[in-house]
């Protein structure tokens, strides 16, 4: 089953033809239970990963290249990862397809936006969820806008930074997303929530303008009160009206300290732990109205050991075993 129109799908850069294998039918790896490139006849995709291997917003915004390298990261942690959820149903279950990476070399970032709002608009059609991974944080200006283009949406958003700077020389950039959702498509500002804001890491003029739009923010410190599993819900429930709209969840992997997350545009001292965050995933998961999810900022040149692309390979992977409690 093809995906993607022919006109989109020649963009696109075929993902690695051989995952890691143990070779062993005891220990099967996740890698070698995805499809690439197309679904099975007669199937719909559970969901689609799609690579935006582009760092330009990040360089744009005075930012440390790198995160380009980013999805062939993620792609070789997750597909070492097993299927085992540790409960009864297993991540084989899912049909799960790998269409690659756009293609950006020789392309401007308008041009790149452009034809990742196309494909994910396109995807979004062909499976109940896709998993666009970064890339900079200004691809969530493109899959916002690919959503929004099918119904009025909620968006969470994990973040140590709001990236509601304006554009910088007329250009987007990694830290402008957000305000152009809200400025230039008109996004309704009540269906946009923070969690994980940082202080010493957020202007006061961008505090404000958030407040005075009425998206709704929960930093840092709020979140080690209450909890994230008390936060999430609330969230959650108020940007998608009651559970009746359709959601898209980004997550910028700088929201985690930088002890488990170094390899990242912008490393922060503290954050969410680890194990909160892949609650997080889970939770979204488990809820059939998160069509889109991106996972942003890893920039391998910085990892240490690996240790943030295993995280986000954790990330997309807790969030897979959510939607195994979905009504498939």
């Amino acid at each position: 089953m093809v995906l993607l129109p022919p006109e989109l799908q020649s963009h696109l850069r075929p993902p690695p033809e051989h995952a890691f294998s143990r070779n062993d039918p005891d220990d099967p790896r996740l890698g070698e239970l995805i499809y690439r490139g197309h679904a099975p006849e007669g199937r719909t995709p559970d969901v689609v990963l799609l690579g935006i291997p582009q760092d330009l917003g990040v360089q744009i915004n005075r930012g440390r290249p790198g995160a380009a390298e980013a999805p062939g990261a993620i792609r070789s942690a997750l597909y070492r990862l097993t299927p085992n959820t540790g409960g009864e149903a297993g991540l084989e279950q899912l049909c799960i397809v790998d269409l690659g990476d756009i293609e950006t070399q020789g392309k401007s970032l308008p041009d790149i936006h452009a034809l990742q709002q196309q494909c994910v608009f396109a995807l979004l059609q062909q499976s109940r969820c896709t998993i666009v991974l970064g890339g900079g944080h200004d691809i969530a200006y493109p899959n916002a806008a690919a959503l929004f283009q099918h119904h009025e949406c909620g968006i969470l958003v994990f973040d140590a930074h709001p990236d509601v700077r304006p554009r910088r020389n007329g250009s987007p950039h990694s830290g402008s997303a957000f305000r152009q959702l809200l400025e230039e498509l008109g996004f309704p500002p009540y269906r946009l929530a923070y969690i994980g804001l940082q202080p010493f890491a957020v202007a006061r003029a961008h505090y404000d303008y958030l407040h005075h739009r009425g998206v709704h923010v929960c930093p840092i410190a709020e979140l080690r009160t209450r909890g994230m599993s008390a936060v999430l819900p609330a969230l959650f429930d108020a940007v998608s009206n009651g559970g009746s709209l359709p959601v898209y969840a980004s997550f910028d992997l700088d929201v985690v300290p930088a002890a488990f997350a170094p390899g990242v545009s912008a490393p922060a001292t503290i954050g969410i732990p680890p194990e909160e965050l892949l609650w997080a995933a889970q939770f979204l998961g488990s809820h059939a109205i998160v069509r889109l999810v991106d996972i942003a900022e890893l920039n391998p040149r910085y990892d240490i050991d690996g240790r943030t692309a295993r995280l986000a390979a954790w990330l997309t992977a807790s969030f897979l075993a959510g939607m195994l409690q979905r009504s498939l």
